[in-house]
């Protein structure tokens, strides 16, 4: 094989040839002293309280298009339950799929939701409400006829309903496992993601979201199938740098947080 004059062959002449154009006369006999492992001190000594790290989520969520709405306590239900119906109406919504949480169930939304006219799907697969809508396609040409009811059920919601594991204050974002009756199809499917959370559910930072996990035997004894971290509406731009909102999840994005 021939080399052409100037070639660079091996790594040592690679090597060399890096710490040349870098003004170094010869290899270093030694790897570089690596002084910061992990999270740099400045960054992990940060401290936030609860009311800091509410604002801070709130204004990181709401610069990315997201909306919030703040409720009390003893308030959640009906104001999250009328929030929710208020953002079906505006957006034409006509049904919604949701997470099977014991804290959405305990808001009481399926009846409010009912009430006006809106079809609720539970994620869970002995539903009777999850009965695969009508179809014009034929059936032995269409792979989606071949998907569960539930799963069919979910793609015609345009809206989904979770509860989330955790909140990030720093990134505003929300962090969602997929486990049991949580799927990750409720927030990927639908065109808009209506998120629940405590505000005692806040974290600083994605590294306590994991030590969290790796703590809590609901965690570390079932692992979920996927962690999704949601910041903001879906976006990309790997199109011609021509920036598209959507298309690999929600475009649109609501926050509930109960103080």
């Amino acid at each position: 094989m021939s080399v052409k004059p100037g070639a660079i062959v091996g790594r040592e002449s690679f090597i060399s040839r890096l710490s040349k154009n870098l003004g170094r006369s010869e290899l270093a006999a030694t790897p570089p002293l690596r002084i910061e492992k992990g999270v740099p001190a400045f960054y992990a000594d940060r401290h936030l309280n609860k009311q800091e790290m509410l604002d801070l989520f709130i204004q990181h969520w709401t610069t990315l298009t997201g909306k919030v709405l703040l409720v009390s306590e003893e308030d959640a239900g009906p104001a999250t339950s009328a929030y929710l119906v208020e953002v079906c109406k505006e957006l034409e919504v006509g049904g919604v799929v949701r997470w099977e949480h014991e804290g959405l169930i305990q808001l009481g939304l399926d009846a409010y939701l009912e009430e006006h006219g809106i079809r609720v799907v539970p994620w869970k697969a002995e539903s009777e409400q999850a009965e695969a809508p009508i179809s014009n396609e034929d059936p032995a040409a269409s792979n989606w006829s071949q998907r569960s009811p539930l799963l069919q059920a979910a793609e015609q919601c345009r809206l989904g309903v979770v509860w989330a594991d955790f909140a990030l204050a720093e990134t505003g974002s929300v962090v969602l496992c997929a486990q049991g009756g949580n799927g990750r199809s409720v927030s990927l499917l639908p065109e808009v993601l209506f998120a629940v959370f405590r505000a005692d559910q806040l974290v600083r930072r994605m590294g306590e979201v994991f030590s969290a996990m790796a703590a809590n035997e609901r965690y570390s004894n079932n692992w979920p199938s996927s962690v999704n971290i949601i910041t903001g509406p879906s976006r990309s731009a790997d199109i011609e740098n021509d920036l598209t909102i959507g298309i690999h999840g929600p475009g649109k994005v609501y926050a509930v947080i109960i103080e």
